[in-house]
């Protein structure tokens, strides 16, 4: 039986990637760090930039995400949560390094194929009477605000001798690896997206019902095309710093909300 109940005392920040990559420089800065295991799921406490956190790694797909979440929510007192990692650009100005700060969220696969054509479907809200979401779930705004304050001050790590760039917009979350400029185009078409991942609107479901407030941060490691395969190993590394760093950029001005 789940509970809903808060077991590790005082407020932090949880930081959340899919993968080890994407947390490791994370978890290598962490000050007073502590390590603890709930159902599965290390979490690591401590403080980054002055700020109380908790650290994890979610794991790949959107039900380990969707897991880990409400793990995570189920036994600390949050008071943001960022997401952070890699994901494949879709957008022809987007190359590998750039970062994608999310203002919306959307799960892509979720809906109905009928005919041949496939039309999206909103979530539905357990926690409101199995309420329909919106269809595109919306960030935190004052994280939203931080994060684009956060960007205005960092400095990337260059990546083919170009220092990446900053883009906000929708990224589009699905069980897939896109790795076909057809799918990528299409994401890019039907949804205004500007990457595409496998975790972020699954962690913005759970924070919207549960009412944490959230945000989803992206670097590309690809294009979502042909090479994507090859460029996701080529780039994951410098892409998980650079996501990294903003990540620290924001804890290091980081006020609530008022």
């Amino acid at each position: 039986m789940f509970l809903l109940v808060c077991t590790v005392q005082g407020q932090r920040i949880a930081i959340m990637g899919a993968m080890d990559e994407e947390i490791e420089l994370l978890k290598g800065v962490l000050k007073n760090k502590k390590e603890i295991h709930k159902n599965g799921v290390t979490f690591y406490t401590g403080k980054l930039k002055g700020q109380k956190v908790v650290l994890l790694k979610a794991g790949i797909g959107k039900v380990n995400a969707g897991y880990s979440t409400a793990i995570l929510i189920a036994n600390f007192k949050l008071d943001a949560l960022l997401f952070t990692g890699v994901a494949g650009g879709l957008d022809r100005s987007i190359e590998p390094g750039d970062i994608v700060i999310s203002d919306k969220m959307i799960q892509y696969d979720f809906g109905e194929l009928k005919e041949g054509s496939f039309e999206t479907w909103p979530t539905r809200n357990l926690a409101k009477n199995n309420e329909r979401n919106p269809l595109y779930l919306t960030v935190d705004p004052n994280l939203l605000e931080q994060s684009k304050k956060a960007s205005e001050q960092i400095k990337l790590k260059p990546l083919n001798n170009r220092i990446p760039t900053f883009h906000i917009g929708v990224i589009a979350t699905g069980d897939t690896f896109v790795s076909d400029p057809i799918k990528a185009k299409e994401l890019y078409t039907n949804f205004n997206a500007l990457a595409t991942e496998m975790e972020g609107a699954a962690v913005a479901q759970i924070c919207t019902m549960l009412q944490v407030p959230f945000i989803v941060i992206r670097s590309c490691s690809d294009n979502a095309n042909t090479a994507a395969h090859s460029d996701y190993f080529k780039f994951v590394k410098v892409a998980s710093v650079n996501s990294a760093q903003m990540v620290l950029a924001i804890l290091e001005n980081y006020e609530e909300a008022k």
